[in-house]
């Protein structure tokens, strides 16, 4: 019963390590998500979220994460990191 205890103990403090570039790609996304849901109530405000949305390369999130996708196919736990949440 302890050892099982332990054991479960050591497994639950273990975290899984996403690669690199799915990391910075989920951040990414995360942040182009941000910027479209942000109001350009003036003209700097909405030129502050184009300049954020260009440099973030927002527009080719599709294609970066069919290209994750493709290159992690066999790695579940990438391909679950990729799906939305759910609410």
């Amino acid at each position: 019963m302890i050892l099982a205890f332990l054991v479960t103990a050591v497994l639950a403090s273990i975290t899984v390590q996403l690669p690199h570039d799915v990391e910075a790609f989920l951040d990414r996304r995360a942040q182009c998500e941000h910027w479209a849901g942000e109001e350009p109530y003036d003209g700097p405000r909405a030129g502050e979220i184009a300049v954020a949305v260009e440099r973030l390369r927002c527009d080719s999130l599709e294609t970066d994460e069919s290209r994750i996708r493709l290159r992690y196919k066999r790695y579940q736990l990438v391909i679950k990191a990729l799906e939305p949440e759910q609410p």
